[in-house]
């Protein structure tokens, strides 16, 4: 069973396009080849990681991924939980080896990043605000700022932690932050209206 969600998850890729960010910018910013496609790898193993998560009956529910039906209705719940969390495991083990050899400083830094982006203050605080969102207090009832827990976080990470590691200034990191808040949130608003607007089998899901 966990052999076959894994197997389904990683055969049906979607677009990589924060696997493709991340090597870009590892490649922009003159890091090896060998460690630009180990942080590639890890952040798309982390994005599936949380699709899978996100697609179980106790989030969203969902039925369809990517044209096809979810990982938990063809293997179960139970081995879809184990392949995200193989993905998480996996991700880390190339996160450590992208981060191998370089200066302490720029290791520390990089680690409280991936943090922040994927912690209890990132993606885990967006899909939880997300799931309770009829019952939060007014005031704290913005899909902006669900978005940028839950979508913003991997592309500002897919950008800016590449560019730590290679040493780029903080006015630089600024500008990065910027562009992956706006560039997120318009993913979102657009794929929010493919769903909207668009058939099932155009959306894949």
């Amino acid at each position: 069973h966990l052999s076959g969600a894994l197997r389904q998850a990683l055969d049906h890729p979607g677009s990589l396009v924060r696997a493709r960010l991340v090597y870009e910018m590892a490649q922009a910013y003159d890091l090896s080849e060998s460690r630009s496609e180990n942080l590639a790898i890890a952040i798309e193993y982390f994005h599936t990681a949380s699709l899978l998560f996100d697609d179980l009956p106790c989030m969203d529910d969902a039925t369809e991924r990517r044209g096809e039906p979810c990982v938990h209705r063809i293997h179960g719940e139970a081995a879809a939980v184990l392949a995200a969390l193989g993905l998480v495991s996996r991700a880390y083990a190339l996160l450590w080896r992208g981060l191998a050899d370089l200066p302490a400083d720029r290791q520390a830094l990089a680690g409280a990043y991936v943090e922040k982006c994927l912690g209890v203050n990132g993606l885990l605080n967006g899909q939880s605000e997300d799931l309770h969102y009829a019952s939060l207090p007014d005031d704290r009832r913005s899909p902006q700022k669900i978005a940028t827990g839950k979508t913003v976080s991997l592309i500002r990470l897919s950008l800016v932690l590449p560019a730590l590691l290679g040493g780029a200034r903080p006015g630089e990191v600024r500008l990065l932050e910027r562009l992956a808040a706006f560039w997120g949130l318009s993913y979102q608003i657009l794929d929010d209206l493919k769903d909207v607007f668009q058939p099932p089998s155009k959306t894949g899901k």
